[in-house]
């Protein structure tokens, strides 16, 4: 057994618990850390350097399966070669065998082992074969446990348009999870919009809208930093779209703006756009993994901007949030918890509307106390770990409930 516990066991499978991305682990660590009544054991692929197994508290256990995942090389495409899939279906194999010989009251799955082959078989619309390859490779031995899956995106719409239909693998994770968990109200109106289409095909699973745990004690208000410049933050994922916004917005050389630029980037993201924030009014620190260090880095901006375009917020924009930051965000049909010129500000998606958003706070400074104080207390009243994490933990012992 991975672990002999007193209390009932856990079992999280992300693949995304990795230091380069970010919003993802800081999610499972929340949840793991947080519920006192039961231990975790987070599964999660092998990174170069990393030990298999860690302890990093008495109740959390973290397994790194193989084969040892390497961060993209410089130079590479972003496309998944033959070798990667080859690596995928390894790390597959060995995560299945993992939860079959181990022994677990609950399977809280946090992305689907290998989406990426429902992408592909979403992409050749006339091969149902491959759709069924999807569904049964995604399938993890669960021994009649409890199934739970978080949805961080697969029902909110798509960042960019796409031709991807991907409503069959929906379908297919609320046949087969007792529990969808939506932490977006847009991906929890479209998972109940499924299923409303067809009750009978639906009928076991629940699903509920329950957001991202924040620690609001961690990420806590602190009075805006103090000098000449309108300090811009940035902490989002390198790969996502909206990073070629943030450079242009940087190579328009605003006065009396400095940028302190984050998030997670791999080696190839780096080599990608490193150079372009070669600048003396850049502050470039990205991939702070430590919880503290990231409140230390939202604690020394005045506005945080998201120029993530599709539905939903990430970690990073509501940790901003609970400390009191200004958030400038790329207007979508959900961008809740943020209001435009209430708990944010709303953009259209180009650097212009961005650069004269900072020009406006730059002049109003107050305004930016305003905003960050609303913001914080839309976080408190409906993401602080005090609030969601014992709806987690009711949910986990309703499944333990349902198997006896």
């Amino acid at each position: 057994m991975i672990l002999l516990p007193k209390r009932p066991v856990v079992v999280h499978v992300t693949p995304w618990y990795l230091p380069h991305i970010g919003g993802l682990e800081r999610h499972v660590e929340a949840i793991s850390n947080h519920i006192g009544g039961f231990d975790s054991v987070i599964l999660t692929p092998r990174l170069p350097g990393t030990n298999r197994i860690d302890r990093p508290s008495e109740r959390v256990t973290i397994v790194r399966f193989g084969p040892t995942k390497f961060p993209a090389e410089r130079g590479r495409t972003r496309s998944i070669s033959s070798q990667e899939w080859l690596l995928r279906l390894g790390r597959l194999w060995n995560l299945r065998r993992t939860l079959s010989r181990d022994s677990f009251d609950v399977l809280h799955v946090h992305r689907p082992p290998l989406i990426e082959l429902a992408y592909l078989a979403s992409k050749d619309r006339t091969h149902g074969a491959l759709r069924s390859i999807a569904r049964r490779w995604n399938r993890l031995p669960s021994k009649g446990r409890t199934q739970i899956l978080t949805d961080h995106g697969l029902f909110v719409q798509p960042s960019s348009p796409s031709s991807l239909n991907l409503k069959w693998f929906m379908e297919w994770v609320l046949e087969e999870y007792d529990h969808v968990i939506c932490v977006d109200p847009s991906g929890y109106r479209r998972a109940k919009s499924i299923q409303a289409s067809d009750p009978g095909r639906f009928e076991k699973v629940k699903i509920h809208h329950m957001p991202q745990p924040i620690d609001t004690n961690l990420f806590h208000s602190e009075p805006l930093p103090v000098g000449p410049e309108l300090r811009v933050g940035y902490s989002g994922r390198w790969e996502r779209d909206g990073m070629f916004l943030l450079r242009e917005l940087v190579s328009m050389n605003l006065p009396g703006v400095r940028y302190c630029i984050s998030g997670g980037a791999t080696p190839r993201d780096l080599h990608e756009y490193a150079h372009a924030f070669n600048s003396p009014g850049v502050e470039l620190r990205p991939n702070i993994i430590d919880s503290v260090e990231l409140a230390q880095f939202y604690h020394g901006i005045h506005v945080l901007v998201d120029f993530y375009r599709g539905d939903g917020c990430g970690r990073s924009v509501l940790e901003a949030m609970a400390c009191g930051r200004t958030i400038l965000r790329t207007r979508s049909e959900d961008t809740h918890p943020v209001v435009d010129r209430v708990t944010g500000l709303l953009l259209d998606p180009n650097a212009a509307s961005a650069a004269q958003a900072i020009r406006q706070l730059a002049e109003n400074p107050q305004r930016l106390v305003e905003i960050g104080r609303r913001a914080r207390e839309a976080v408190l009243r409906e993401y602080s770990n005090e609030i969601v994490v014992p709806q987690i933990e009711r949910l986990y012992r309703e499944g333990l409930s349902a198997r006896r």
